[in-house]
């Protein structure tokens, strides 16, 4: 803390002797600038007035004001009469940061009408005012204190500055201090409080062991209990999926037969059309088993007892006295009841189907195969 104290002390040391050697070497520096008028302002320095002349730079985006001392005044009347954005060079000497005109150049340009055709011409004329006098002079009371004066009374102002700093650096060292000191006794307490903590959590990480260990085996039991009951399912689940498999094997096996049942009608030379008034049929029929097939019968058609509201078939009775191919739907579920039927009912027996035409040249049951009395 005293090496940081001291580095900041040196430090403000330092600026304020780097300030002073730079404010003393700008006595007395002489300078110029060209640039373009800007506006006038009235400046004291001191207990006398002097005139201002803004002027841009050219090349710099910033302002520099030049100051014109009253008593000179022809410099006065020619900085009167400049007009903005008029190019003018400027020289000047620079003391306690102001700058003073020695000598000012202006640029003019007149426009003028020659001959009876009205021509312009623009003429330029420039003007040179200079202060060949010492700029100085009369101002003796406005000059800063020699450079030696100047280093005795900077060495007053930092050794006062240090010492108010050494004063407010005790004062908030000091609170710091105690504000660290403060925190640190919160500190303290709270890794008391923590080890305290840890401690409980180990005694308590000790004793769930202890019941660990007591539990070990009904806890081991239940494990495997779970995964039995995890492996049951899995199996079940794995029974029911082959189920499914097989059943739609088994539904595309079914159409298949029926398929070729219906080609092998074809090339017996026996193949049943569906006559065009039974496209759509929606109802029921009566008639005698012709033969089985795998999957279906061939019915001789009596007569047609009945047509539902939704049958599309515009003449059920050309059915009458001709051949049918009646299948069993290929879903296992529905078919299987009119698989038993068909396999208890005999050749030439009379029988009640009810069926519907979907597609192809076949009707296929929905939901009567019976023995007609």
């Amino acid at each position: 803390m005293k090496k940081m104290y001291r580095m900041l002390v040196l430090g403000v040391l330092t600026g304020l002797l780097f300030g002073g050697m730079l404010l003393a070497e700008e006595l007395d520096r002489d300078g110029s600038v060209g640039g373009t008028f800007v506006r006038l302002v009235e400046r004291e320095v001191g207990e006398r007035e002097y005139m201002g002349i803004v002027i841009k730079p050219f090349e710099r985006d910033d302002h520099m004001t030049v100051l014109v001392p009253r008593q000179r005044e022809e410099l006065w009347r020619a900085a009167r009469s400049l007009q903005e954005g008029q190019k003018v060079g400027v020289t000047f000497v620079t003391e306690a940061g102001h700058k003073f005109i020695k000598g000012m150049e202006t640029e003019r340009r007149e426009v003028v009408e020659e001959g009876l055709e009205g021509r312009r011409r623009v003429n330029v004329r420039r003007e040179v005012l200079r202060w060949d006098e010492d700029i100085r002079e009369g101002r003796e009371a406005e000059r800063p204190a020699h450079p030696g004066q100047m280093e005795g009374q900077l060495k007053e102002v930092v050794s006062g500055h240090l010492e108010r700093m050494g004063r407010a650096l005790k004062e908030v060292l000091g609170e710091h201090l105690e504000r660290m000191e403060a925190e640190l006794r919160e500190l303290r307490a709270h890794i008391e409080r923590m080890q305290g903590e840890l401690q409980e959590l180990r005694a308590e990480n000790e004793r769930l062991r202890w019941q660990l260990r007591e539990r070990g085996g009904p806890e081991r039991e239940r494990e495997r209990e779970v995964r039995r009951e995890i492996e049951e399912r899995r199996e079940v689940r794995e029974r029911e999926e082959r189920e499914e498999r097989r059943e739609s094997e088994r539904r595309r096996e079914g159409a298949g037969r029926e398929e070729r049942e219906v080609r092998k009608e074809g090339e017996m030379g026996r193949e049943v059309s569906l006559p065009e008034g039974m496209i759509g049929f929606r109802g029921i029929i009566i008639g005698r088993i012709v033969r089985k097939l795998d999957r279906g019968f061939v019915l001789k058609v009596e007569r047609v007892t009945k047509v539902w509201q939704n049958n599309k078939a515009d003449k059920p009775e050309a059915s009458v006295g001709k051949d049918l191919i009646i299948t069993i739907p290929a879903d296992e579920e529905t078919g299987r009841p009119f698989l038993r039927t068909l396999r208890a009912l005999k050749i030439g027996e009379p029988v009640l189907v009810e069926a519907f035409h979907f597609e192809g040249n076949r009707l296929i049951l929905v939901e009567q195969l019976r023995k007609y009395d």
